[in-house]
């Protein structure tokens, strides 16, 4: 079986992508953003205007979580690195409870840009999705 060798730069996106769907299983908000989001990263999401910062990502996501959010997996299918910028290109799929015991599953396309921190880490500074028609 052929062995795939990734470069770090890749191997660090796809953890943070990991990292990024099990902090929504565990719906810890805190985790989720400090370890996804840079400080000055903004989130655009559909029929929202741009939310921007860390405290105002922060409350969306309390609030997707409020609203039944459970589950958010990325699948990401192109990762791009040079020097201190990324992008990951991809699909997603987000399960919300809408009712007790009824789940909902949309799905949809993103497009994360990186940048590598001071202290070596990447983090997202725009975080873009669309739902899939």
């Amino acid at each position: 079986m052929p062995t795939t060798v990734l470069d770090a730069s890749t191997r660090d996106l796809q953890l943070l992508d990991e990292e990024f769907a099990r902090s929504v299983r565990l719906r810890d908000v805190s985790r989720l953003v400090e370890l996804f989001y840079a400080p000055d990263a903004q989130l655009q999401v559909p029929g929202h205007p741009p939310i921007n910062g860390r405290d105002a990502i922060k409350l969306y996501y309390t609030k997707a979580f409020e609203n039944g959010l459970i589950d958010f997996r990325r699948e990401t299918n192109q990762f791009e690195a040079e020097h201190d910028l990324a992008c990951a290109i991809g699909r997603y799929a987000r399960t919300c409870e809408t009712q007790p015991g009824l789940l909902h599953t949309d799905h949809g396309q993103y497009t994360v840009v990186f940048r590598r921190q001071g202290d070596g880490h990447w983090r997202a500074i725009a975080d873009s999705s669309s739902p899939c028609p």
